[in-house]
């Protein structure tokens, strides 16, 4: 495993700009809590936002697109990525229907695999990956209305290049001897190819992770001690923070600062409640006046050379389960 991950993106800054995606087509939104709450669906994994897709909205395609991280040299190169998917439980398609929710591109938009959500009547609901540009052909059950763990590896060498995927840790059937892969250079998440058929219901993703081993489902969503590898709101909503750690990368330049705020706000200095600074390459850093409130949520700030933050909670009305963040969004002004 990389130090900490290849890559990492939860949207928590609530624009694509700041975002590690650098490119976006059709109709979608970077979705503040607030904003899932009043639709009546299923509230960010984690943190304050995540990707929304509206299929009642969407043409054909929704989608954000990295054109770096997710780069990869035929034969060379092969890459492990998971993110959280929710499927509204109202969702129309005909059967027959299916679309992308991720796929890997070779040059401007040749699809060289991806993973996508199918309906018939006879299977129901299923999550599969695909190759090139033919249909899914490996399936797996897909849990509508709750948060699963999609995770796909992918090595694109040409004329034996294979797929596989697990979703909450079930593995489905590898696609293997996949032809004419070419080198990987962009990754898009979202929804793409939408059938005429496909006509409601909406579908999240969030915590999209990219490294050189296996990921894993996360086994607890809400952890009293929370680890962050990049910057994001540790909580939304009025809360206590216990203790928080700046865990230091591999030099001098860290700087970890807790904002009172759940909209990702750290143009207002006087939102700041903590900031730790390192002296030394990986130094541990804990700081005075703990514990400390924040009102709106805590969005900690990672600058510097691969620092993390470790952040014990004492309290919080916006956690422990996705009641208790909508409640409280519901109730925000």
């Amino acid at each position: 495993m990389a130090f900490p991950f290849n890559s990492e993106e939860g949207f928590e800054t609530g624009t694509l700009t700041d975002s590690d995606f650098d490119a976006e087509s059709g109709t979608y939104t970077i979705a503040h809590y607030t904003e899932c709450a009043g639709a009546g669906i299923a509230t960010p994994y984690k943190g304050a936002y995540c990707l929304r897709m509206n299929l009642a909205n969407v043409s054909t395609t929704a989608y954000v697109q990295e054109t770096a991280d997710l780069d990869m040299v035929n034969g060379t190169d092969d890459l492990y990525m998971r993110f959280m998917l929710w499927v509204d439980p109202n969702i129309v398609m005909a059967t027959g229907d299916e679309f992308a929710v991720m796929q890997y591109w070779a040059g401007t938009n040749t699809v060289e695999a991806g993973v996508y959500i199918n309906y018939t009547t006879a299977n129901g609901y299923r999550l599969g990956i695909g190759a090139l540009t033919a249909a899914a052909t490996s399936f797996l059950d897909l849990p509508l209305g709750e948060w699963v763990s999609v995770e796909t590896f992918f090595n694109p060498a040409a004329g034996a290049g294979t797929i596989d995927f697990w979703v909450n840790d079930s593995a489905g059937t590898q696609i293997a001897s996949i032809t004419n892969t070419g080198n990987i250079t962009s990754g898009v998440v979202g929804t793409i190819g939408i059938d005429a058929g496909t006509t409601k219901g909406n579908i999240l993703i969030d915590d999209i992770i990219t490294d050189d081993a296996r990921i894993y489902a996360p086994t607890n969503r809400w952890r009293e001690t929370i680890l962050l590898t990049e910057s994001a709101h540790a909580f939304v909503g009025p809360g206590l923070i216990d203790n928080i750690t700046l865990l230091s990368g591999a030099a001098a330049d860290n700087i970890l600062i807790v904002y009172d705020t759940d909209t990702a706000d750290v143009l207002d200095a006087s939102n700041t409640v903590v900031e730790l600074r390192n002296s030394a390459a990986k130094e541990t850093v804990d700081p005075a006046g703990m514990p400390v409130n924040v009102i709106r949520g805590a969005y900690v700030s990672l600058a510097g050379t691969n620092p993390r933050a470790r952040v014990k909670l004492c309290r919080a009305v916006a956690y422990g389960s996705d009641g208790a963040v909508r409640n409280y969004a519901l109730r925000r002004t």
